[in-house]
């Protein structure tokens, strides 16, 4: 079963963010996409059911460069 998880990322400003925000997300292991709009400030993940918030908030922090909130 999979999921579909939204998250908010600040920092975000143009669509080479986006790149770096999707690549964070889909190195999770159980992300099966991901989807980032630095307009909206969103990003949109489809994942396994085992996957959490938690780990996938982290990822994007982990960047440095954004901040993402669950």
């Amino acid at each position: 079963m999979s999921k579909q998880i939204e998250l908010k990322v600040k920092g975000m400003t143009c669509g080479h963010c986006e790149m770096r925000v999707k690549k964070a997300l889909e190195s999770v292991e159980g992300v099966q996409s991901a989807k980032a709009d630095h307009k909206t400030g969103v990003a949109v993940i489809e994942a396994d059911d085992s996957v959490s918030k938690e780990t996938i908030v982290k990822a994007v922090n982990d960047t440095g460069l954004y901040e993402a909130q669950a």
